[in-house]
């Protein structure tokens, strides 16, 4: 081992020994290193390249997939309007990213300022997408994206090798290229891979400034925080995570109680200074404007009623204008949507509430064998490791533990996109870890590079289908959907076309939960779903392709809709298995039955045929209460106020009666809508009161 002086810190420069290098090669590379520092800079470059050329080739064979036309719509009006009125919930930064290179080719955007609900916001996006040149602009705003997987891949890459050494630095970087979770998200326009690289640029940056405490440390810090609040609105997470290492540092660094306390404060408010620095970054990420939209009022004032702390903070900060409008909204939304509970997937079955081992189990699925491996082997090393550089580790552990238990704390099934922030610590501690064991056992040294190609071989073996990604012992991504819940995102459409170009079916039929149309992608079915205007025949006969989030659905009416293709096994797989393929006679009448209402509630078609549609639904599907409901209105509105009460308060009795629907419609507020309907329909027709 030798030694390469980097300014006043020493760097150790670590060539891995472990008897399997010739002497001389080791030799001649220390001695490269030595007399030439910067060609170590070409290690991190190849595995750049090795990030980027996975990324790419991957997401050339991805269809559009879920929000990616949103994003793109809201970066792309933010540009070339000034609004941030659309798809408040995510802060603007990787949606401006990903829509520039859009910018010359100067597609329409409407200006006006938008109203409107979830629903028509995402078919806004996928008009405006569709309605131009989509596959160059997705391949522009997919490649932009591409800097945010990159630059976390140098980052992990200078954080393991400043604070570890070469060597640390080599493994962390390969554990992480070949991340199949970080490559499923990583090239696609989301939020997910931005926050995980800024929020370790942020801690990076705040442990250099804690071991030279200096002002460009202190800015650069204060400009990754705010980038991270940029990225997406769990980057709040790293401001606790600031606060908690100005602590632990100051413990770490001193000894007696008075410097502590002392160094403790000092830290805290160098914490506040880049907070300041940080709001400033946001400011001028939402054009130093308040209202969402340039020249209008902003939105109602806040509600005064507010009950948590976190709401009531968030209804001063907006009232006082201490931060922009659209991202107090978009926080306050991410906030409700994390405390809201519900049913949930996990591992097979549906609970009626995400169990306390759903977070643990999306993590043990979705990595792969090698790195579990790595984990269980790394404990003992990154205790000696702890022993030796413990405000490292602590830089490490602390802010992946604190996000995680927040992830925790939620009362949703958070799925793995959610937890990638706390990859990159992790990664970096288990490279720690195993090359600490790998100087002190011999047989470590040999088995920690086959424990490397056994990850990177896992994870290329699911390319391009790192979205369905599932480890060996749960069957690989062909199987990931008995086990994960929306495995398909819409990515699959490129992939079902080369599928019937190999095997031709016809009568072919797409049943999905998707907005868009698959025939830009050349898929030769007819689709039929929730959002489609072409009823569900009452049986679909032939090839039928089923999209795999409907079989892990959480809705008991979509459950018993798709019902029939429950019951044995699919005849193949598209997309790992995102698509799934069926064939024969299937009995969909509950999927008619489901269609029907839902025509209903979106079509706004005349009355009379509404209320044949929500006849129709409850025939078809008795034991819906979501078809009563519609069913209740319809009646209502044609007139026949006691008939829609009593289908109201069969609704009731439905979703009371069953676990599930009274866990979907308590954490939807469905029963309280309903026995509003009620009230109003009897208010509206002069009934008494019971």
């Amino acid at each position: 081992m030798s030694t390469v002086v980097e300014g006043q810190d020493v760097a150790v420069v670590e060539v891995p020994d472990c008897g399997r290098i010739p002497r001389s090669i080791v030799s001649s590379i220390h001695s490269a290193l030595r007399r030439h520092p910067w060609l170590e800079w070409l290690i991190p470059a190849a595995l750049c390249a090795v990030m980027f050329g996975q990324l790419l080739l991957s997401d050339r064979q991805l269809s559009q997939t879920a929000d990616e036309a949103t994003h793109l719509y809201s970066g792309y009006r933010y540009l070339k309007c000034g609004a941030l009125d659309f798809s408040l919930e995510h802060p603007p930064l990787a949606r401006i990213i990903a829509a520039a290179p859009l910018l010359p080719m100067n597609s329409a955007a409407d200006c006006t300022p938008f109203e409107g609900n979830d629903v028509q916001q995402a078919a806004v996006g996928l008009i405006w997408f569709y309605s131009g040149n989509w596959p160059e602009a997705l391949a522009r705003a997919r490649m932009a994206v591409f800097v945010f997987a990159v630059g976390l891949c140098l980052l992990v890459w200078m954080t393991a090798r400043r604070m570890f050494g070469l060597t640390t630095a080599i493994v962390a970087s390969l554990l992480l290229i070949f991340e199949p979770n970080v490559l499923a998200f990583g090239g696609l326009v989301m939020t997910d891979v931005p926050v995980t690289c800024l929020l370790l640029f942020a801690v990076f940056g705040f442990y250099l400034w804690a071991g030279n405490r200096t002002a460009p440390f202190l800015l650069l810090t204060g400009l990754a925080t705010g980038l991270t609040l940029l990225a997406k609105h769990s980057g709040v997470v790293v401001l606790p995570i600031l606060c908690v290492l100005a602590v632990v540092d100051a413990f770490i660094q001193h000894a007696g109680q008075r410097s502590t306390l002392h160094a403790a404060v000092r830290n805290l408010l160098a914490v506040a200074l880049i907070c300041a620095i940080a709001l400033g970054i946001v400011w001028l990420g939402y054009g130093m404007r308040f209202a969402a939209y340039p020249g209008k009022v902003q939105l109602p004032e806040a509600r005064q009623d507010a009950t948590s702390t976190a709401a009531r903070v968030l209804v001063a900060m907006k009232n006082y204008h201490a931060l922009p409008e659209a991202y107090l909204e978009g926080l306050a939304g991410a906030l409700s949507i994390s405390s809201q509970s519900g049913p949930a997937f996990v591992a097979g079955r549906i609970y009626s509430q995400a169990p306390w081992f759903s977070t643990p189990f999306n993590l043990l699925i979705r990595s792969t064998t090698g790195s579990w491996l790595m984990i269980m082997a790394s404990a003992f090393g990154l205790a000696i490791a702890f022993g030796q550089r413990r405000r490292e580790v602590l830089f490490l552990l602390l802010p992946a533990g604190i996000f995680l238990a927040v992830c925790l704390r939620s009362s949703i099934n958070v799925g793995v996109r959610y937890l990638l922030p706390i990859f990159p610590f992790l990664l970096i501690a288990v490279a720690t870890g195993c090359v600490e064991l790998a100087k002190r056992l011999r047989w470590m040294s040999y088995a920690l590079p086959c424990l490397i190609v056994l990850h990177a071989a896992s994870s290329l073996h699911a390319y391009p289908n790192y979205l369905s990604y599932a480890n060996e012992f749960w069957g690989g991504p062909a199987k990931a959907y008995r086990y994960l819940p929306a495995i398909d995102w819409g990515q699959a459409y490129w992939q079902a076309k080369d599928y019937l170009d190999r095997h031709p079916a016809d009568p072919c039929w797409l049943l999905t939960d998707w907005f868009w149309d698959p025939g830009p992608y050349g898929v030769r079915c007819q689709p039929v779903g929730w959002w489609f205007p072409i009823r569900i025949p009452p049986r679909l006969r032939g090839t039928v392709i089923v999209s795999s989030t409907l079989l892990t659905t959480i809705r008991p009416e979509q459950r018993q809709a798709v019902a029939p293709f429950m019951n044995g096994p699919p005849k193949d797989s598209i997309g790992g298995s995102a698509l799934l393929v069926y064939a024969g006679d299937f009995d969909t009448r509950a999927a008619a039955g489901m269609l029907a209402f839902r025509r209903v509630l979106l079509s706004g078609e005349p009355l009379d045929a509404a209320l044949q549609d929500a006849n129709d639904a409850v025939a078809l599907e008795p034991q819906s209460p979501h078809a009563h409901v519609v069913r209740c209105q319809m009646l209502a509105k044609s007139g026949q106020p006691y008939a829609g009460i009593a289908e109201c308060e069969s609704a009731i009795e439905l979703a009371e009666g069953d676990p599930l629907n009274r866990a979907e419609w308590q954490s939807s507020h469905m029963i309280e809508a309903t026995q509003e309907l009620i009230r109003n329909i009897r208010a509206a027709s002069n009934l008494p009161n019971p």
